[in-house]
């Protein structure tokens, strides 16, 4: 997910203009200096976003798509107590391209993230039926009028980045959800999360993370108690609009998903566990006080194939492996990130389950299970959010999977891959900083002659 371009940087020093324009000027500043090192490439101040620069240094450096960025004159590389010094400037950004304004702004690598999402949106309808397609439209409606709200006011077209939001935010919801918490966590995701740092390829949070992270506080019940079951038979659900009905008209839900209920210890794999009962199949519902045992390759077949219970679009591995592996393979979503998350959290389950330590699955029900792929390839790897270094991916993924590990099995959240990679969010632009900072200092210094 390729940030665009930015090739024209216009810098307009603010002046100062009485009591007022001195109070404002010491408030651009003084927020400038803390922000800077939270977010690069972005000095801006302006009615409805402040930013502050950290990545523009003396000279014009090369963004993601190989496009040059001019350099943006502030004496960042003096270090914190010079800029505090400095005057604080706003800084508006302009694209080089001199295409005509149209409705939405084409971004290749946009599509290749939808195109790859396309088994995952299958596969939502497949298991939950059409009600999930429609909640995949209503995000993408409704994301992409309240982004063009936005960017009406700069003349500048939607970025199709607004679609792979739409479709990631309601992809991890579960199928079940009402409307007004899609419409409540998409205008977070798009107007706190993304516009109010400038728009695309500004923005400090995955979108869609941040999205789900708001409305996971707000609506507790409705994402963590309200799940619904995965469709049977060879057609699934394709012809139901919903499977929260029987055919009697009655509803089916059930209070935790079986990743939840593996933690919880309700669901074992272990069959020398005490008080158990075996079933042959995962049961939808089950009892506080029951325990239930099954097979490894029961659970690992309800795993790969995604019918068991939980968010619509990352209950099956197989369909998520098939979009994965596009973007790994044509380099669209970074593969440094991708197999530094994977391998770190595989391995720290693993080493913790043959210490004995519960409630530790191990490492294939870890990795499995929960939508940690679907995280790992999608989400993990958007560039905007995430760390321009290998190094800093390589501590970037690390990152994200050790506090993975620590929030899903030892606290009270079962989800703690979205925690997590809003964490990593936040720590990325300090990792560039300290891998940029480190090579520096490790320069060969030149001998003048």
């Amino acid at each position: 997910m390729a940030q665009e371009p930015v090739s024209k940087l216009r810098v307009n020093r603010i002046g100062s203009a009485g009591a007022a324009g001195g109070a404002a000027k010491w408030l651009v500043h003084t927020l400038s200096c803390l922000c800077w090192p939270f977010r690069r490439g972005v000095c801006c101040a302006s009615a409805s976003t402040l930013w502050a620069a950290s990545s523009f240094g003396a000279n014009a450096t090369p963004d993601r798509s190989g496009q040059t960025r001019q350099a943006c004159p502030l004496p960042h590389r003096r270090g914190l107590a010079s800029k505090m010094a400095g005057r604080a400037a706003t800084c508006s950004f302009e694209t080089g391209s001199q295409e005509k304004q149209s409705l939405m702004r084409r971004q290749p690598a946009m599509r290749k993230v939808l195109l790859a999402l396309m088994p995952c949106v299958f596969g939502s309808v497949y298991y939950f039926g059409w009600r999930s397609l429609a909640m995949i439209v209503f995000c993408c409606l409704w994301g992409f009028l309240l982004e063009w709200f936005f960017c009406r006011r700069r003349k500048e077209p939607v970025s199709e980045a607004v679609l792979v939001t739409a479709v990631l935010f309601a992809l991890v919801m579960p199928p079940g959800v009402g409307w007004h918490v899609l419409a409540v966590g998409m205008g977070f995701a798009v107007i706190f999360s993304k516009e109010v740092f400038g728009g695309f390829g500004r923005n400090i949070f995955n979108p869609a993370l941040a999205g789900r992270c708001f409305v996971y506080v707000c609506f507790p019940v409705a994402l963590t108690g309200i799940w619904l079951p995965a469709a049977e038979g060879p057609m699934g659900a394709l012809t139901q609009w919903t499977t929260a009905t029987r055919a009697d008209g009655s509803i089916v839900t059930t209070g935790a998903t079986p990743m939840a209920r593996l933690k919880s210890g309700n669901l074992t794999l272990d069959p020398d566990a005490e008080k158990t009962v075996y079933s042959a199949e995962i049961p939808f519902e089950i009892a506080d006080y029951e325990t239930i045992q099954v097979d490894k390759s029961t659970l690992f077949n309800a795993l790969t194939l995604g019918r068991l219970s939980g968010t619509m679009g990352v209950t099956s591995v197989v369909l998520i492996l098939i979009g994965g592996v596009y973007l790994y393979w044509t380099k669209t979503a970074s593969r440094t990130t991708i197999l530094s998350v994977i391998i770190t959290y595989a391995a720290l389950n693993q080493v913790l389950f043959w210490c004995g330590i519960k409630p530790v699955p191990g490492a294939w029900p870890a990795v499995l299970g929960g939508g940690f792929l679907f995280g790992a390839f999608f989400m993990a790897t958007d560039p905007v959010s995430s760390p321009r270094t290998e190094p800093g991916r390589i501590f970037y993924g690390i990152l994200i999977a050790a506090a993975t590990m620590v929030i899903r099995n030892f606290s009270i959240f079962n989800g703690g891959l979205m925690f997590s990679i809003l964490l990593g969010n936040m720590f990325a632009p300090i990792i560039d900083y300290g891998i940029n900072a480190f090579k520096d200092r490790h320069k060969p210094k030149e001998v003048s002659a």
